[in-house]
């Protein structure tokens, strides 16, 4: 069925071909139908592609040299399927033949009805000799594009994978030799409790040390992770575009802040930079941190596609904005969201001075 679909563009010039009055236009029909037939083989059949678009031209050519050069804007059929071959030598090879071919259509027409030339058909030759290129250029950018998500989905799937590691090792050291020794502990204590009591408090006393020393230096261990810097996550931030192939633009006008306030800014940027890589299809991205009377404010733009409720985008950010407003309620701090499919988005995060920080 898809394959078919490949001739609903051709329904237009087809419709207009059949309301020509039928005896003079019938051989044109014939050459229409196997210019239609070659352009859909042109699609489905990517070894002959060269054959089918060859096939294309020779009919158009036919039916712009005995019926009218207008026709010779078909051209626009075999050019797209131009676009679609292996190399630009071969689809210059291609062009050539075609540019070849109309021209020689033209020439054909004026001479055989010894009319006066008329110049305007030679534009349009000239504008199909560049929509195999265009059509080319635009195909490789797709590909260039998903190429460059699949490879963003993996770098993020790798830090992933190395931070769970990171995690699995720290704790393993933290814990590991730790437990072990309240393991051996209890088991002495177990052994003492009947015929020595006294020693075996004090081997408890020991365990319950342990086990607060071990609290202790789980508390640091997790603080130390959940510990976000806003310079580091700039200078994260900034690397992460620059493997994207998107402009950063950073301006930090701010002191020092609270190290809560560090936090929830922190991984509010890194839900906003993660937003813009992966849904916005921006080219260039914008951070500000400044400082406003009595208040903290992070600006993040784009220039992408933008949030609307018709296209369903909001509903794709939900768990991070609701996430980012859940961490602001903390420190009394609010986002506020603009978005446009012209210019893009911006979310605004304002922290105030004398919140709880």
């Amino acid at each position: 069925m898809k394959r078919w679909l490949t001739l609903a563009p051709l329904i237009i010039p087809f419709i207009y071909l059949f309301c020509l009055p039928f005896r003079p236009a019938w051989f044109e029909m014939l050459l229409f139908l196997l210019f239609a037939a070659a352009y859909r083989q042109s699609y489905a059949n990517a070894k002959r592609r060269e054959i089918y678009i060859f096939v294309q031209v020779f009919a158009i050519s036919f039916m712009g040299a005995v019926e009218a050069p207008w026709l010779l804007s078909l051209g626009l059929y075999p050019a797209i399927s131009m676009s679609m071959l292996a190399s630009y030598r071969r689809i210059s090879r291609m062009v050539g033949i075609m540019t070849t071919c109309f021209f020689g259509s033209i020439v054909f027409f004026y001479e055989q009805l010894s009319i006066p030339w008329r110049y305007e058909w030679l534009p349009i030759i000239a504008a199909l000799m560049f929509v195999p290129y265009i059509f080319r250029m635009y195909q490789r950018s797709c590909e260039v594009k998903a190429e460059l998500q699949n490879a963003n989905d993996e770098i993020a799937r790798l830090i992933k994978s190395e931070e769970r590691q990171r995690i699995a090792r720290d704790l393993h050291d933290t814990l590991g030799h730790t437990l072990s020794l309240i393991t051996l502990k209890s088991e002495l204590v177990e052994r003492l409790i009947a015929g020595y009591p006294d020693q075996a408090l004090q081997e408890a006393r020991d365990v319950q040390k342990i086990s607060r020393s071990t609290m202790l230096q789980v508390r640091e261990l997790v603080s130390e992770m959940q510990s976000i810097d806003i310079e580091e996550e700039i200078r994260r931030a900034e690397e992460m575009f620059h493997t994207a192939g998107i402009a950063f633009e950073c301006l930090n006008r701010s002191e020092r802040t609270a190290s809560i306030i560090q936090n929830i800014l922190g991984m509010c940027l890194r839900e906003c930079v993660t937003n813009v890589i992966k849904h916005s299809g921006a080219d260039k991205c914008s951070v500000n941190l400044c400082e406003a009377p009595g208040v903290y404010m992070l600006h993040v733009q784009d220039n992408g596609i933008g949030m609307t409720k018709n296209d369903n985008r909001l509903e794709q950010f939900g768990n991070g904005l609701l996430g980012m407003k859940e961490r602001l309620l903390l420190i009394e701090g609010k986002l506020e969201l603009a978005s446009d499919q012209a210019w893009g988005t911006k979310v605004t995060i304002t922290v105030p001075k004398t919140g709880r920080a």
